[in-house]
């Protein structure tokens, strides 16, 4: 398994560069026209007067057998929602993988939508996230979302991040240098905003996925340290009982051949 994770996180890692490079670009365009997107030209860039009602979007893994990778995910979440619970109306949950599901579960603590059974989520799955998680933007059923990934630093080290997600938020850029939009900057919006949305929901399932394969190969790399040195452990008992039992036949035999001659 560890060897399979490896060859795992070698071909994640290829897909988290050539998606990092894009993401980042997005977020620096995303920091040039912030200054210049009036708020009513998106719901999706207005911040609401009031916040109510919460929902988080953890990504965890369907599997286990990777350290406290879905651990570090599922208690980041249940912190949240314990420490804000009196805050707010109401906290949904809108998660993807098994193992935060199950552990949510047994804290009695229910999910407004479960993504299950995703071995290699694509574009496909991230549109249909981005979709949903709009939608319960738009139609106020919540008024802001938080995002809960694994960001991949490197094979050894992953780091949680609890991001705001909706609605979007980005440091404006100070820049003298004014820009002519075709077509204006309310269509452009339109446009932009939803793809940076699929963008950096893709963005966080590649780089939870690539965490969980190097959470996976160093509690495999772990486990097999782990399963030699008890192995030589066990090795150098058994050589010790076997050797203390000849040794108790050996003085049995000698003992009773003392015990025969004095006779």
């Amino acid at each position: 398994m560890r060897m399979i994770s490896a060859s795992k996180l070698r071909r994640a890692q290829d897909e988290l560069e050539r998606m990092s490079a894009y993401a980042v670009r997005m977020d620096q365009l995303l920091k040039r026209i912030a200054g210049r997107i009036p708020e009513e030209a998106s719901p999706l860039i207005s911040e609401r007067e009031e916040i109510k009602r919460v929902l988080l979007f953890p990504i965890a893994s369907d599997r286990g057998l990777s350290g406290a990778f879905n651990l570090n995910v599922a208690g980041a979440v249940e912190r949240f929602i314990e420490e804000n619970r009196r805050n707010y109306e109401r906290i949904g949950v809108y998660l993807v993988g098994r193992k935060i599901r199950d552990y949510l579960r047994r804290r009695r603590i229910e999910a407004v939508k479960e993504w299950v059974d995703l071995k290699n989520p694509g574009l496909a799955e991230a549109g249909e996230m981005a979709q949903e998680l709009t939608e319960l933007y738009l139609t106020g059923e919540f008024d802001k979302v938080y995002i809960v990934y694994t960001h991949f630093h490197s094979a050894l080290r992953q780091e949680v991040r609890f991001e705001e997600f909706l609605p979007l938020k980005a440091e404006k850029t100070k820049e003298e240098t004014d820009y002519l939009y075709e077509p204006d900057v309310g269509t452009i919006a339109n446009r932009f905003v939803p793809h940076y949305i699929l963008t950096k929901i893709y963005f966080g399932l590649v780089d939870s996925q690539t965490s969980e394969n190097a959470a996976r190969m160093a509690a495999m790399e772990n486990a097999t340290n782990n399963c030699g040195e008890m192995i030589s452990h066990l090795t150098l008992v058994y050589n010790k009982t076997r050797q203390q039992s000849i040794t108790n036949e050996m003085l049995d035999i000698v003992g009773g051949a003392e015990a025969l001659q004095s006779t």
